[in-house]
This record gives C-alpha cells, structure tokens and sequence, in this order.
C-alpha cells in the first residue's frame, strides 16, 4: 500500500479573502451577559467583512446560501444560535480548509469554502466534515442552554480579564457583563456586579459587595458595599460602604463619602468629604 500524505499551503489567507454569513435565527436578540446572541457571533468574526440574513427555516439552507454568495474569495457561514464560537476555533476551522485545499467544509452548523466552487454547485453532497471544537457549535435555544452559555461566558469574560492583570479575589462570586471595560491591576473581591457601559480604571479596588452600572471609577478609587449607577467617581476617592451615587452624579477627584449616603443627580467638588446619613440631591 502506498502512503500518501496531504501537502499543506504554505500561506494562510489575508482578511480580505473571506467573507462571513450569518444567518440570524429564532432568539439571536436574546442577550446574554447584555449582549445580543448575534452579536456574540459577530465578534467572534469581527476581523472580517459580516454580512447578516434571516434565515427561513421553511427553506432549503444551499438556496439562502447561493441566494447570499459574496464576491471574496472564500466564504464562512455561520448561525446566530451558536454564541460560544471564538475566533481561535473559527480561524481554526478556515485554516483547516483553505491550508489543505479543500473546496467545502461542512461545520457542526455551517460551513467553509471556495465561492466560486459552492457558486457551480447544484446541491451538497457528501461534504468533507470538520468538527474543530465541536462544543463551541452548541445550538442555543432552550431556557437551560442559555444557562450554560451564560455561565460559560461569564468565565470566559473573567479568565480573560485576569490574562489581562485584573487581581479578581474568587471569580465564581463575581459577575461582569460583556460591554464593560476593566484595566489591568484593579482588584475586585468578591460578591461584586458590573453591568452596562461599566469603566473601572487601573489601580481600583473594588471591596465586597458593590453593584456598580454603566459607571466610570477612576484610577485608584476604593469602593465598598455600595450602589453606583450612571455616575463617575473621580480618581483616588474612597466611597465608604452603604452608599448610593446615582443618576449622573459626579465625584470630583481624591474625595471621602462616607456611609448612609444618598447622592442623586449631584457634583462634588474635588478633595471634598461627606460625612454618613446625608440624602442629597434631586
């Protein structure tokens, strides 16, 4: 028996020669961590040029794909109901078929291949099958698996934070959504809940305790037990437990706030001190 090996190309493909299809299906505007099942897609996929279509299930799938070719040179599609793709395994998945030559590659749910060849095609038939990590292809759909693709996220977001000098003091009590933003060497303890267009910025310190939303903390502020929504504190500030800050109040830098406050729509002004039990504001 004669053995035959395959021969790899040499090159991997530029961005530019490969288009993505999406296909948006039943519940991609179900958010998890605040963002969309789409959208979790889409960023998998956001070095290169995305294109998004519903998807008719009363269709036959080759009909919407040849009905949505693109003019690059490769094509990937992909569905809306997969939100735990990563770009490693994706990129994985493409270097599988274009460094081996393959003209199509059936996914666990979508596809790789050539658009010139998928263009002359009249049906699939028999396509080589590539799993890659075939976990992440896990359909989305019912109310347990959005548990699971929460929580596998919610990890994802942690361990990436922590890749990236975030000090986060027992992960499994902190929970950060998808659209805030945290600079490395803040530490976070636990019991902690950051949502919305959330910033905490390098050198804070987050005690237990707080439920911080679409907020700004500045460098090296120190915060405990407290409610911050829709406001900014400024650098090196210390807002003591059981504090409230809301509704566009402004913290001005190097500040003490300390406990049983509530601040409601208010500016302070920069090295200020508010002492315990004050309800200020609108």
């Amino acid at each position: 028996m004669i053995k035959t090996e395959t021969i790899l190309k040499p090159n991997k493909i530029e961005n530019s020669e490969l288009s993505v299809l999406i296909f948006k299906c039943e519940n991609a505007d179900v958010c998890l961590l605040e963002k969309t099942m789409l959208n979790w897609v889409k960023d998998a996929v956001s070095a290169y040029e995305t294109h998004v279509v519903n998807f008719n299930p009363n269709k036959p799938e080759f009909n919407q794909i040849k009905s949505n070719l693109a003019k690059t040179k490769y094509m990937l599609v992909l569905y809306s109901f997969n939100p735990l793709l990563t770009t490693q395994n994706l990129n994985l998945c493409i270097d599988y078929a274009v460094l081996r030559g393959e003209t199509l590659v059936k996914l666990p749910f979508g596809y790789v291949f050539e658009t010139n060849y998928f263009n002359g095609l009249t049906e699939i038939k028999e396509p080589l099958v590539f799993n890659a990590d075939a976990s992440e292809f896990l359909k989305i759909s019912s109310q347990t698996e959005i548990g699971y693709a929460t929580e596998v996220l919610s990890r994802r977001i942690l361990q990436n934070l922590i890749l990236n000098g975030v000090n986060i003091i027992n992960p499994a009590s902190v929970v950060i959504n998808a659209n805030c933003k945290v600079e490395k060497n803040v530490t976070i303890y636990p019991f902690n809940t950051l949502s919305g267009k959330t910033i905490i910025k390098s050198g804070a310190i987050l005690k237990e305790g707080n439920t911080i939303t679409n907020s700004e903390i500045a460098e090296n502020v120190a915060v405990a037990n407290s409610i911050i929504s829709n406001s900014k504190i400024g650098a090196d500030s210390v807002i003591f437990p059981f504090n409230t800050i809301e509704n566009k109040s402004v913290i001005g830098a190097n500040c003490v706030i300390k406990s049983y406050n509530k601040l409601n729509n208010v500016k302070v002004g920069d090295n200020t001190s508010i002492e315990s039990f004050n309800d200020i504001g609108n």
